[in-house]
Formats: structure tokens, C-alpha cells, sequence
């Protein structure tokens, strides 16, 4: 239920926030109102997810199939070694609950498919890509343009990451950026495909900032633009998107 008020106890835990020039009570109202589904729980997911709980947003959707292993823990920096075997969903909603009570989570213990997208999609606002495939990141274009829903995307890749925004007023797709899958090993394959674990850890957090900014309508969002980052050099750098046909 939308509400139009911030309780004292809301107006004193997100204080630091409220202040700053151009968010205020409005904009946290708008967090509070808002509704995420973040698809993949790993290394992405991990600051994304605190970052949007500790932030005071509403309701969040979590969607993934996986259990935690010990590989995991590397980059994966929501788990500890007494989760292993736990379903990755399960141990997020628990933490994340215990970090921030007046928050409501969705767990979602499955795949994101072709057939439940689409209906899943219109419970929510906005839609986070914290997978690791090319497969399901087209599932979710798809879906998104259907079900009418902006989307983050963003992925890491040895020493770099990137993050986009799609679906946006530009109107601006995935397949814009990928007409069809790189060829390259899945980076689901970690024995083949290495990454440093504070890369997903900084583009998980820019995921959120973005999700942030597109909810409370402040700041300049990456629309028809890529953002690419380095953490050898610590560079970035912005690339136009243009679009198919």
C-alpha cells in the first residue's frame, strides 16, 4: 500500500539521506513506495541488495535458483561459510530482514523462464540484471519491453564491469548493445572465467545508486549510454548505444 508519510522512526533511520539538496522527505517517500525484482543473487547482488535495503526501499523482489558454495564466497560478499548449502535467496532475505525490518522481501527460489517473465515483471517497478548469462539478460529485454518496465543492466568480466540502462525514455534495448551473444565461455563457468572480487562489488553498487536515482527522478541516468570500468587503471569511460534499425 502506497503511503505519503514517513514515520519518526523512517524520518530519523534515513536522516542523512533526507538532507541532502535535492532528495528530502519526497524522495524517500518514493523509496519507500517503490518495488524492485532483482534477478541473480551473487556477486552483483550482494552490494546491490544491501544498498537498496539500508536506503529504505519499500519492496524487494529476489529471484535465484542457486545454493551457496564455497567458491562463492570469494565475491559473493552477502554469504559466510555457515551458508553453504542454504538457498542463496533464503540466507539474502533473512539478512537483509534482520538489516532493515521496515523493508518487505520477495523470495523467489527459481529461474527466470520465457513463460513466468512477463507476469512476474508487472509486480514491480523496475527490474535489476544481477544474472551472469547472456541467455536469461535477452529473457528479460524481451519481457521488459512487454511487460513496459526499465531495467539495469550490468555485468563484470576479469579486472572490469559495465552497466547500462534500458528500456528507458531513450528506448534504448539490450539488443541494441548485443544484437546476439558474444561468443565467449559463459561466465557462469567460474573454473574458466576469473573475476576480481571488488569489480562486482563497486558495479553492484553503481546498479543501486542508478535504481536510486530512477526512482526518485534525481541525477542523470545512464539512458543510451554504457558505462565501461577498468580497475587495473581505475578508468571509465561512456559510450553512446545506438539503436538497431
Amino acid at each position: 500500500m502506497n503511503t505519503s508519510k514517513l514515520s519518526d522512526k523512517e524520518l530519523d533511520r534515513y536522516q542523512r539521506q533526507i538532507i541532502l539538496p535535492g532528495f528530502g522527505e519526497e524522495a524517500q517517500i518514493k523509496l519507500k513506495n517503490a518495488r524492485v525484482l532483482v534477478i541473480g543473487a551473487g556477486g552483483l547482488a550482494s552490494p546491490l541488495l544491501k544498498y537498496l535495503c539500508s536506503t529504505g526501499l519499500g519492496r524487494i523482489g529476489l529471484m535465484d535458483g542457486d545454493v551457496v558454495e564455497v567458491s562463492n564466497l570469494q565475491r559473493q560478499v552477502m554469504y559466510d561459510e555457515s551458508d553453504k548449502g542454504q538457498y542463496k535467496v533464503e540466507v539474502s532475505a533473512r539478512k537483509l530482514q534482520e538489516q532493515n525490518p521496515q523493508i518487505e522481501i520477495d523470495s523467489y527460489n527459481f529461474r527466470l523462464t520465457a513463460d513466468n517473465a512477463v507476469d512476474l515483471f508487472l509486480k514491480y517497478d523496475l527490474i535489476l540484471d544481477a544474472c551472469d548469462n547472456f541467455e536469461t539478460r535477452y529473457i528479460i529485454c524481451n519481457a521488459a519491453q512487454i511487460a513496459g518496465r526499465t531495467w539495469i543492466y550490468a555485468s563484470v568480466f576479469e579486472y572490469g564491469g559495465q552497466i547500462s540502462v534500458f528500456n528507458y525514455k531513450t528506448g534504448t534495448q539490450y539488443c541494441d548493445l548485443y544484437p546476439e551473444a558474444p561468443d565467449q565461455v559463459p561466465l557462469s563457468d567460474g573454473k574458466k572465467v576469473g573475476v576480481l572480487p571488488s569489480v562486482p562489488g563497486l558495479i553492484g553498487m553503481m546498479q543501486a545508486s542508478e535504481a536510486i536515482k530512477i526512482i526518485t527522478g534525481i541525477g542523470k541516468i545512464l539512458d543510451g549510454e554504457l558505462l565501461l570500468y577498468n580497475a587495473l587503471d581505475l578508468s571509465s569511460m561512456k559510450l553512446k548505444i545506438g539503436k538497431q534499425g
